[in-house]
């Protein structure tokens, strides 16, 4: 039985494995190593993860979801086909299609994974993490911060040592970690970053440019049309990655816009979210307390960190190498299948060691509503704390103490994540009786806390917090899943190219879907009475060149053919090992 390493993606996700001494990426029934992180409900009550449910982005929005791993750890529901489905029960879905494609690449069943979370995920989010593992029939009892995936994958096989700071900018979070590594020691000094911080926020700033230069009301568009504004606003953003100005043809309403972009203006329209990258990386600096100096360069990984504008803006703001990771889509990934291998002591990796820290502050709320830390924000994982704390009145009988997670001033500001109580204390003068709090906080994160006053003690385990669902709740919603089933991977490629063509129906203009509606009325007959399994293959291969085609020559490319950003991608060698 396997344990894999799960990289779960706002935008894609992918699992790796350690095996015959080296990594391997996991491939899905497409033979990709990425899969989409969206899900799709069918009418038939068939549910569609990867390439087919973001088609279905575009031709059946309503029933479609991407971008939920926002909302993990949150009220949020999601509505579709009369049921409401949490962020956790989403990401479930991509977490079983995940395992699936696994068993079926290993030939065994996978009962365990590593799964990989953004650094800045409060507790909330990684206990929704975990509990989605659990609806998808995956063991987790190791989650891995994101950037010190990277970090181990980044060190493997390196002798020397070095400092460096890793950048993950993915589709919907950023997360920055300080990191110090020497011989088989992986150390994170510190870390930060920003939940609500993506590539999806470039697709977004985008389309409200497109909307305002072309005088259009979003909210008169229908949700398809709006997809169809973000889907061209993110493959105009790729096309800046390889010159410095594009403009593509838009189709709404039978009408034909233009969406055009630079780099500089992108910038120009985008400078908050590049203030925003920033402040992470001053708070890394400042809390590892060592000086630009002593780092030795900054690593992008992450695929929104492809980027040339993103690059060139974190060259301004430090002067050390910045360099791109050679997969920054499946660097991730990669280390937390090598995460996935140290757990299990496996081979060579065993003898690694990953120094992980606590990514916020843990304490309590005293008397006048301020929050006292106890385990500080970036301490050394595991780790144990003591402080001591007094009566503040006289002849008071118990203290109370609320436990809460993060590093605002007000305790109330932060995450509560329980409160425990020390009663019948002698009545005494205040400042008199006293009480020592310890805090024990594992790399599982679980935190166990004793409170000891006087003769008497209290304890008290903060794990695998439920969201609101007791065990019998959880348990329920696991069966009502599992009894949900995922689309077939015989008939994934057969959907992939009806949603794919309806898209691009919807996409081009009117002389266009004239050819796409007699190719899918083609394909459909040939799917619904042939069948002979070879001519199936071929009309599948057939539409899939005729799309190809069409979205190929969709693409309109203005532009210099120079430019500072290009300029600057050929200086030097600028990929990681």
């Amino acid at each position: 039985m396997a344990v894999i390493g799960i990289d779960l993606g706002t935008t894609n996700s992918l699992a790796s494995i350690w095996r015959n001494g080296k990594i391997e990426l996991i491939p899905n029934t497409f033979g990709e190593y990425l899969t989409p992180s969206v899900v799709s409900f069918g009418e038939d009550g068939e549910i569609y993860v990867g390439k087919v449910a973001k088609e279905r982005l575009i031709t059946a929005p309503s029933v479609s979801m991407a971008e939920f791993k926002r909302n993990m750890g949150t009220s949020y529901q999601y509505f579709a086909n009369g049921k409401y489905y949490t962020a956790e029960d989403l990401s479930s879905f991509v977490l079983r299609r995940l395992r699936e494609d696994a068993e079926a690449y290993l030939g065994e069943p996978v009962t365990e994974a590593v799964i990989s979370v953004p650094a800045y995920f409060n507790d909330d989010k990684r206990c929704a993490t975990k509990n989605a593992g659990r609806l998808a029939g995956i063991k987790v009892e190791r989650l891995i911060n994101e950037p010190s995936a990277v970090a181990l994958k980044h060190h493997m096989g390196v002798e020397d040592a070095e400092t460096f700071i890793i950048f993950d900018f993915g589709g919907g979070t950023l997360d920055v970690s300080l990191v110090d590594a020497f011989d088989n020691m992986v150390e994170i000094q510190a870390v930060s970053g920003d939940n609500y911080l993506g590539g999806k926020d470039f697709n977004k700033i985008i389309a409200e440019d497109f909307y305002k230069e072309n005088q259009l009301s979003q909210a008169a568009l229908t949700k398809e049309e709006q997809g169809i504004v973000l889907k061209e606003a993110e493959a105009l953003k790729w096309q800046l990655s390889k010159q410095d100005e594009v403009e593509r043809k838009v189709y709404l309403q039978d009408r034909e816009y233009t969406m055009r972009m630079t780099n500089q203006h992108l910038i120009h329209i985008g400078a908050e979210l590049f203030m925003r990258m920033s402040v992470p990386i001053r708070q890394v600096i400042n809390d590892s307390g060592m000086s630009t100096a002593e780092i030795d360069k900054l690593i992008l990984v992450g695929g929104s960190s492809k980027m040339p504008v993103v690059k060139q803006y974190l060259k301004t703001l430090l002067d050390i190498p910045v360099v791109l990771d050679n997969s920054p889509d499946e660097s991730i990934a990669a280390g937390v299948g090598i995460a996935a291998a140290i757990k299990e002591r496996a081979g060579d990796v065993k003898d690694m060691i990953l120094a992980d820290i606590c990514p916020f502050s843990l304490g309590t709320e005293i008397y006048d509503g301020s929050f006292s830390p106890i385990i500080e924000r970036n301490d050394t994982l595991p780790c144990s704390r003591t402080r001591e704390y007094v009566t503040v009145e006289d002849n008071q009988t118990e203290m109370t103490f609320p436990i809460y997670q993060g590093d605002n001033m007000m305790a109330r500001e932060n995450l509560l994540l329980g409160t425990m109580e020390v009663t019948d204390i002698p009545m005494k003068p205040a400042g008199v009786v006293r009480a020592k709090v310890t805090f024990l906080y594992d790399i599982n994160g679980i935190l166990d806390i004793r409170i000891v006053s006087g003769d008497q003690a209290v304890n008290k385990v903060i794990m695998n917090k439920k969201m609101g669902l007791s065990e019998g709740e959880l348990e329920a919603r696991l069966k009502e899943l599992r009894q949900m089933t995922l689309s077939s991977m015989e008939d994934e490629n057969v959907r992939y190219l009806m949603e794919r063509a309806q898209r691009l129906y919807r996409e081009c203009s009117p002389a266009v879907r004239e050819y796409i509606a007699q190719q899918i009325s083609r394909f459909r007959k040939i799917m619904t009475y042939e069948h002979n399994s070879r001519a199936r293959r071929e009309a599948c291969v057939q539409l899939a060149v005729y799309l190809e085609a069409v979205e190929r020559n969709k693409f309109d490319f203005h532009g210099f053919d120079e430019s500072f950003f290009q300029d600057d991608r050929g200086e030097d060698e600028d990929t990681d090992r």
